[in-house]
């Protein structure tokens, strides 16, 4: 039987509770094996972003001792089906893969993704309501989708009370500590000087 991989790619600029808890959700709900932090170096249409290697080491805070979730850093800046997928099949075979994905980035599938046919087809998808998206309007794209490329396209809609929580809350407030996962994460923002007025 193969194994259900949850991929949560994304920025985590910082990582916050409502990443944890979209993670730990779609685990539970879909019996995922495990959940797959996958920060990107340079993600699309983000400037100033902080280094990928502070990024990583708080993911590495925020999963420590949860067997449930890990981190995966690949060579490649950005998640990309033509670079990342297969990359990803290579890493763990025999494995069926859901991606994680904020309600917000469903909208940029007809106009963002390149190769989102092969995406259609080999993956399924966790969506994680965000605030101000409506299930409805979300099907309505997902059913066009389906109509366009002749698929059949697997998703979950997941909804945590975490979800109003975004990262750039925090790099604007840099007092909210009670929205990181683990008080470690603070501490390590503080001895790197992260997030400091930017």
């Amino acid at each position: 039987m193969a194994n259900q991989i949850g991929i949560y790619s994304g920025t985590f600029d910082p990582i916050h509770i409502g990443h944890i808890a979209f993670a730990k959700q779609s685990a539970r709900e879909l019996k995922l094996n495990s959940v797959v932090f996958l920060p990107e170096q340079q993600p699309r249409g983000k400037q100033r972003v902080t280094d990928i290697h502070h990024r990583i080491e708080l993911i590495k805070l925020a999963t420590q001792n949860d067997n449930e979730l890990q981190i995966l850093s690949l060579p490649s800046k950005q998640f990309t089906i033509a670079k990342t997928l297969p990359k990803l099949q290579s890493h763990f075979p025999n494995t069926t893969f859901t991606l994680l994905i904020g309600s917000d980035i469903v909208h940029t599938f007809i106009y963002r993704w390149d190769g989102l046919e092969t995406l259609l087809k080999d993956v399924a998808f966790a969506v994680g309501i965000r605030t101000n998206d409506k299930r409805d309007e979300l099907e309505a794209i997902f059913t066009q989708l389906e109509t366009q490329y002749g698929t059949t396209i697997t998703r979950s809609f997941i909804e945590t009370e975490n979800a109003h929580i975004t990262s750039s809350q925090f790099r604007e407030n840099d007092t909210i500590t009670s929205r990181l996962p683990h008080p470690a994460i603070n501490q390590y923002i503080k001895e790197n000087n992260l997030y400091n007025k930017r």
